[in-house]
């Protein structure tokens, strides 16, 4: 575990390090996601923020707590169902015309709903959101991720979902609609990491980083259901052993979307000089990726800020092409719902 005090201490040095962030925030109106913006409006100069959410009236809220926070910086809300591909096309075309770059790129949407119907784009509900959509942010900004780091600016692209939960996917249930109750939340958690590590092998000059946060109380646990009556159980017996609290997870979260530790596979060898092995006092040095090479630029992430190894099968997706095949599949969804605009 990399110790609280630590990462306050290097939390605190963001202002020097990236004062004026561009970010993308998706998630960022509640929960986990509003916790650690919050945090990053509070330890920046003069960020520029875009937030996507569904609801306006979440947006007037975060308009103006973050107004307060930082008044010396640019919020602005784009309003977007993020369960329809179309929408998510034209919220990112929105920021690709007004940005040159971005340098933080943050999706920590999520919630649980097994059983629900499938999308209107014909996704499985719970593949959509944990996986298909999110991803679509990251191929639709690239380009302005990519003109970050040519500019030798920082820039990370962070999923907030279960990073090192994985479990091994189904070559012939790549939608993941077969799964089991037990086995389909692991699946889609393999599907984001094995998504990312993709796209870190094509961009080297770019981090990505899959995290899990935790056991954080947010609104995302309040939905209807038998299973949400089992979650809000655990979380009222796990009390302070377990659960942790707003301020910690923004904190930890922050860390791991800023730090120098995690950095992309072409910045390895130049960070592990600046760190010289210590860590600057961030708590270790530079972070083991998932295939346990440090600084292999995809890393997946406990909930205490220390890098987990990925599993053997995750490996073994490189060496067999899996990976490519995966991505394959992840374009040929993308493509065959454009076709039907």
């Amino acid at each position: 575990m990399i110790p609280l005090a630590t990462i306050k201490a290097a939390n605190a040095t963001i202002s020097t390090r990236l004062p004026s962030p561009v970010c993308v925030f998706l998630g960022g109106t509640t929960g986990i996601g509003f916790y650690t913006l919050k945090k990053l409006v509070a330890s920046t100069v003069s960020p520029k923020i875009y937030y996507i959410g569904r609801t306006p009236s979440n947006a007037e809220i975060v308009q103006k707590a973050l107004q307060e926070i930082n008044p010396k910086g640019t919020y602005i809300f784009i309003q977007c169902d993020i369960m329809v591909i179309k929408n998510i096309d034209r919220a990112c075309e929105e920021i690709l015309q007004k940005e040159k770059e971005i340098n933080l790129l943050w999706l920590s949407a999520g919630m649980f709903r097994f059983g629900a119907p499938d999308t209107a784009d014909g996704l499985d509900f719970m593949a959509a959101i944990s996986y298909y959509c999110p991803t679509k942010f990251i191929v639709n900004l690239l380009p302005l991720l990519k003109a970050s780091a040519s500019n030798n600016h920082f820039t990370r692209v962070i999923r907030i979902l279960g990073g090192g939960m994985e479990k091994p996917l189904d070559p012939d249930d790549l939608g993941i609609r077969k799964a089991s109750f037990f086995t389909f939340r692991q699946r889609h958690i393999a599907s984001t990491t094995v998504g990312l590590d993709y796209l870190a092998k094509e961009n080297p000059d770019i981090s990505f980083l899959h995290v899990s946060p935790g056991l954080v109380k947010t609104e995302g646990q309040d939905f209807p259901g038998m299973f949400s009556v089992l979650v809000r159980t655990v979380m009222w017996i796990a009390g302070s052993l377990l659960v942790i609290s707003e301020e910690e997870s923004a904190e930890r979260n922050l860390f791991c979307a800023t730090s120098e530790i995690y950095p992309a596979s072409k910045n390895a060898d130049e960070v592990k000089r600046l760190l010289g092995g210590k860590g600057k006092g961030e708590g270790e040095d530079v972070a083991v990726g998932l295939d346990g090479i440090k600084g292999s630029g995809c890393y997946t992430i406990h909930s205490d800020g220390t890098a987990k190894c990925g599993n053997k099968f995750l490996v073994e997706y490189r060496e067999n092409g899996f990976r490519e095949k995966f991505w394959e599949h992840t374009l040929d969804v993308y493509k065959s719902i454009e076709e039907k605009y």
